[in-house]
């Protein structure tokens, strides 16, 4: 059973958490800060309720010494109907959640049941790296078409205009927008993500701005936006072409003005926000359908990044795989220590459409069905990897590649994709660029550094 550890200076409060609570969770609870600050030496802890005002020690204190203790730990923040200003800090500072007194049962056990079920998801996703990363140290790849996007989003992270990252899903927009934040000047504030096509249409405004108690129906308390939990931070909004017209022109004062009013209220807010938009929708055709508004077009544009879909920059995919091994094997109990060579191959024949989130789930995968395998080889994707979507060419012809160091075969796969798409292109280089995901001057680059030396068609024929 889940343990929660309620902290209030009244009685009546810790009884009501007690009753509340008890059928579905242990509830230990602390009359003082620290009181609860002892407990939680002497108790594994799965969700803290915090007042904001007590005696001795504030609920704030508090509050920074759980975060520098235990930062994973999810802190409900209850406060008073005059100290909502207090509870955004709070939230900036690392509380999870805030509840406002007076509240009803129906509220808290919501809260408190949704917040721990995200909590499980987290520690089911959490990352279990051989190293800690963060910054664009967490982004793996070193192909060219990742470089470059690299190189525009270091750019952008020297500076504090809008950023538009575009690009399929699964293709790590988010991680991208992340890295951005935590390399600029903006880095020791929060980072506030919004996912605009997770939030139903008629919640959207209250979601970003907040709302008024009584604004709507089911309304029944006041709450701060995310675009005020984010100031002086960075709002990221996800998949922004996702979103409702009317919150558009909203958004489009917000960013324009840094002014913003909450649903239901007269009262302007003023915040500091730099903006991180992602989309993987064509936002131009969209403006065409009169779903997206020209002018906020134009306010996100500013700095436009693309993030590359996997099938651009096939020669990550060893370094992607040999990753996510890492990444999965320890929470899957499997013994693999990487991919052979011909299930390297397999897998780079393969289009992913569903980008570097298909191709970790397809690992994941590959781990469980073969977890006493110390390599994983090509007869080990069958069932798992979609063989019509595998070009028959790459299935085989890489022998040469066995035992070989790494550097020195992703250099050779490298060379022979580059020729299988010359091949494929009848030998026109500016098309098996288009292929590849490159450019024709990159992709003369690399034919040089790997010994490729083949016909250019269409210069031959002075087109």
């Amino acid at each position: 059973m889940q343990t929660i550890l309620a902290i209030d200076d009244e009685l009546g409060v810790r009884e009501s958490y007690n009753i509340t609570l008890r059928d579905d969770y242990r509830v230990i609870t602390a009359n003082s800060g620290e009181q609860g600050l002892q407990l939680l030496d002497e108790h594994h802890a799965d969700l803290v309720l915090l007042d904001m005002k007590m005696s001795g020690m504030s609920g704030m204190e508090v509050l920074d010494v759980i975060a520098e203790r235990e930062p994973d730990l999810p802190v409900i923040i209850v406060t008073g109907v005059n100290s909502v200003s207090n509870a955004v800090e709070a939230m900036k500072r690392g509380a999870t959640e805030y509840l406002i007194k007076p509240f009803d049962v129906d509220e808290i056990t919501m809260m408190v049941g949704r917040i721990l079920d995200e909590r499980q998801k987290e520690r089911e996703l959490r990352v279990l790296r051989e190293n800690d990363r963060s910054g664009f140290e967490s982004i793996v790849g070193t192909s060219d078409t990742l470089a470059e996007t690299i190189r525009s989003a270091r750019r952008a992270m020297l500076v504090d205009s809008t950023v538009l990252v575009t690009g399929e899903s699964g293709t790590g927009k988010d991680m991208l927008a992340r890295a951005i934040h935590s390399g600029g000047s903006r880095a020791k504030e929060a980072f506030v993500p919004v996912s605009c096509c997770a939030i139903p249409e008629n919640l959207v405004e209250s979601e970003l701005f907040g709302h008024e108690q009584g604004a709507f129906t089911g309304a029944t308390e006041r709450r701060v936006g995310k675009a005020q939990v984010a100031d002086s931070g960075t709002l990221f909004l996800d998949e922004i072409g996702e979103m409702p017209l009317e919150a558009q022109a909203k958004l489009l004062r917000l960013i324009q003005e840094g002014q913003m009013y909450p649903v239901g209220s007269s009262k302007v807010i003023e915040v500091d926000v730099r903006f991180i938009c992602a989309t993987n929708r064509n936002l131009e055709e969209r403006i065409k359908e009169r779903a997206f508004r020209e002018d906020l077009y134009y306010r996100v544009n500013v700095l436009p990044i693309e993030m590359p879909p996997l099938r651009q920059r096939r020669t990550d995919l060893p370094e992607l795989i040999a990753h996510f091994v890492a990444k999965h094997r320890l929470r899957t109990n499997a013994n693999a220590s990487g991919f052979a060579e011909d299930a390297l191959v397999r897998m780079s024949a393969y289009d992913w459409p569903g980008n570097v989130r298909e191709l970790e789930n397809t690992v994941e995968r590959i781990l469980v069905h073969n977890p006493d395998e110390v390599m994983i080889r090509a007869n080990h994707l069958d069932g798992i990897l979609p063989a019509d979507r595998t070009t028959s060419h790459a299935a085989h012809g890489f022998d040469e590649l066995a035992g070989l160091p790494l550097q020195e075969a992703t250099d050779r796969l490298e060379r022979r994709l580059i020729l299988q798409a010359l091949e494929d292109c009848g030998h026109v280089q500016s098309r098996a660029a288009d292929r590849l995901g490159t450019t024709r001057r990159v992709l003369k680059y690399k034919m040089d550094q790997l010994a490729i030396d083949t016909p250019d068609i269409q210069e031959a024929a002075g087109e």
